[in-house]
């Protein structure tokens, strides 16, 4: 019995050995500072390499980029790295965010092809160029692409939205991009905002009605066809379009169909046709910008139905093609606050809803309606004398008071209004 509980004690005395080693060397390796992976400090050399060293300021981010060193452990600035709870050795970049120091340069393959766990990556206020590397689909966690304000070119290329994305707002604005807006943009799930303003993009907006996340589109700055609101899904909030050539008429039923829109900027067009009714009975819109396109008239709510739920607070008509009366139903939007009805072919007086809400006698009635802080009414064909409550406004002010079209008249001068 003596001698079995010997030989027992004997055989565990070398497993406890090896279990001490394997917890030791376990406890080294976690102990051991982990370095940035092989492949991610090569996209990252790639990009150093692809920046003309003429265009790297001494103070510059890139500058202190050394890859003598470890990237993840060293580098001061522009570099986020992420570790992965399943691999002890190694840190992988999550972020790049360059500073705006006038880098020149291209954007290499490796950068969005060989960074997985890239989250985001920042270039904007540079003078990177050339076109975008196309073949391989943006990282799947890549959750920011910001490259505005460069000199990019070429057509967006389509590759890059081709498998499933992470991504959540994608800015390109302001570069030289030409051709066509991609089609596989629409299938970006998780979008919620796309700034494509200021380039060269031609053709029509893609069908978008099934991105279940966009909120947020501005494509202004280009020169676009066909029609535009009815590509959008309901959930869109803010969709801007200035001088982007858009010439569709505006339809009431694609209003209705965006419950959620509470900006809407088009100036700058060649919208032609009505101001629908459905803008002044809108759940949410808020600014509604219209100004310099070829619209002819304002179809105003029967009896001024639902103008007094309008949550407009900003509405521009200006350099327009709009004849007949001012419009009496703005005077019954109460949040209504900025009205722009100049350069139109208005004809007929001020009406007297106007004089009350610019002389804010109606907050002063019922505290429910905001004053008129800005009317502008000047290159019109008014008629009639300025009413008395409006010519004690300071100049600048809150109304400036115009008849027979540009420029300005003395109200002495303009004509009476016929009965």
């Amino acid at each position: 019995m003596a001698s079995a509980s010997s030989n027992r004690v004997r055989l565990a005395i070398p497993l406890l050995l090896l279990l001490l080693l394997r917890h030791a060397a376990t406890a080294a390796l976690s102990a051991a500072p982990r370095t940035t992976f092989p492949g991610d400090k090569a996209a990252l050399a790639s990009l150093m390499s692809a920046v003309d060293a003429a265009t790297i300021p001494s103070y510059s981010c890139l500058a202190s980029w050394d890859f003598a060193r470890d990237p993840c452990a060293t580098f001061p600035c522009g570099l986020r790295c992420y570790a992965a709870p399943n691999d002890s050795s190694y840190l992988r970049v999550a972020g790049i965010s360059l500073d705006p120091a006038g880098y020149s340069g291209t954007l290499p393959a490796p950068v969005l092809a060989s960074l997985p766990f890239l989250a985001f990556l920042s270039l904007t206020g540079n003078r990177f160029h050339g076109a975008l590397p196309a073949g391989s689909p943006l990282p799947p966690s890549l959750r920011v692409l910001d490259l505005s304000a460069n000199a990019f070119s070429g057509a967006i290329p389509a590759s890059l939205f081709t498998a499933p994305s992470a991504l959540q707002e994608l800015d390109l604005s302001r570069n030289a991009f030409t051709g066509r807006i991609p089609s596989q943009i629409a299938s970006l799930g998780a979008l919620t905002r796309i700034d494509l303003q200021h380039n060269g993009l031609t053709g029509s907006l893609p069908w978008m009605g099934d991105m279940r996340s966009l909120a947020r589109l501005d494509v202004s700055g280009n020169t676009l066809s066909g029609s535009l609101l009815d590509a959008l899904p309901r959930q869109v909030v803010s969709v801007v379009a200035r001088n982007s050539g858009i010439s569709g008429p505006l339809k009431a039923a694609a209003f209705d169909a965006l419950p959620a829109m509470q900006v809407l900027d088009l100036t700058g067009n060649a919208v032609p046709g009505a101001v629908p009714g459905a803008v002044f009975r809108h759940p949410a819109l808020q600014q509604l910008r219209l100004g310099s396109n070829q619209l002819g008239s304002v179809e105003e709510p029967a009896s001024g139905v639902g103008a007094s739920s309008s949550r407009l607070v900003e509405l521009d008509l200006s350099g327009n093609r709009i004849a007949g009366r001012l419009p009496r139903c703005l005077a019954a939007m109460p949040r209504l606050a900025v009205v722009g009805l100049d350069r139109n072919r208005f004809t007929g007086g001020i009406p007297n809803e106007y004089v009350v809400r610019v002389a804010d006698e109606a907050a002063a009635d019922d505290g429910q309606r905001a004053p008129f802080a800005r009317l502008m009414l000047q290159g019109n064909y008014l008629c009639g004398a300025l009413p008395s409550q409006m010519r004690t406004l300071k100049e600048g002010g809150a109304v400036f008071f115009f008849c027979k079209g540009a420029p300005q008249k003395d109200h002495a001068a303009c004509p009476k209004c016929e009965a």
